[in-house]
């Protein structure tokens, strides 16, 4: 199982745009991470910085993506096995060395995702650890962040350093991140039911390409590095049996929800209440 093309999106969408969005630029790389400048006048992180994990047949089966939050770091850490009701709130145990974190914090899931904000109280902390985990129900997973301190040094570089470019607003403007989150589904969604043999009414598949029409003349200047996202995360691949379920309900909430639907819910998701302490799903 590959992380789901729903989930890049989303991941994308929570820390600053689509992963391929032509207005990154690779910065610096330290240790495995990939450090990324964002150019243009946005509200996004200016800079983030990626590492991922590979089985052996190189598919991706965790991201650990980091992005400056003030004077403290934005977490957000996924794994294929997991899979978290969308906008739920849960209290997970970080471990530094194997010792508890001296904070308590709140994670919000979605799919494949845990994303946390980490107080500028415990990054110096962080940064000196040589171990980090998460605490759950069932045992302690491990998080592999090699060379982090280099690394936070290196995203803060990024994040005040000087573009090589005048700093100047894209033109045509970039896009809502929920939008582009939803067409980047659109398109999966959308090879899907042209390519492969999935059950689809009539109805459902015209109400996927009048959406994709509707969305597509503001998504034109970007629609070849979403593409090219989508395919590189495979999400144009045929679902088997066990991912039947999961497509036929990424293609209801596609149609249910407008785009601004969707940003509402997204927004409503990050005021719901923090839950309990979670087991590992």
């Amino acid at each position: 199982m590959r992380l789901s093309p729903v989930t890049a999106a989303m991941l994308a969408t929570l820390l600053g745009g689509p992963v391929a969005a032509a207005d990154r630029a690779p910065f610096e790389t330290v240790g495995g991470w990939a450090i990324e400048r964002r150019g243009g006048q946005t509200d996004a992180p200016a800079c983030r910085m990626t590492r991922s994990e590979k089985d052996a047949q190189g598919e991706i089966t965790g991201l650990v993506i980091v992005s400056l939050d003030r004077g403290g770091l934005t977490l957000a850490v996924a794994d294929r096995n997991w899979d978290f009701p969308a906008g739920e709130r849960f209290t997970v145990p970080m471990l530094l060395d194997g010792k508890p974190a001296g904070t308590t914090l709140i994670w919000t899931g979605d799919g494949q995702i845990l994303r946390t904000a980490l107080p500028e109280t415990l990054v110096p902390d962080l940064l000196a650890a040589r171990a980090l985990a998460l605490r759950f129900a069932d045992g302690d997973m491990p998080v592999a962040v090699p060379d982090l301190a280099a690394a936070v040094a290196a995203l803060r570089r990024c994040a005040t350093g000087s573009s090589s470019k005048p700093a100047v607003a894209v033109e045509p403007p970039l896009p809502p991140r929920a939008r582009i989150a939803t067409y980047t589904v659109g398109l999966a969604l959308q090879g899907v039911l042209r390519t492969c043999g999935v059950a689809a009414t009539e109805a459902q598949r015209e109400a996927v390409e009048a959406k994709m029409a509707a969305l597509r003349p503001e998504m034109a200047p970007y629609e070849a590095a979403i593409r090219a996202q989508v395919t590189k995360s495979r999400g144009f691949t045929c679902p088997g049996a066990d991912k039947e379920a999961e497509f036929q309900e990424a293609l209801r909430r596609f149609i249910a929800l407008s785009p601004d639907e969707f940003a509402g819910v997204v927004d409503r998701q990050a005021e719901a209440s923090p839950g309990a302490p979670v087991a590992k799903p």
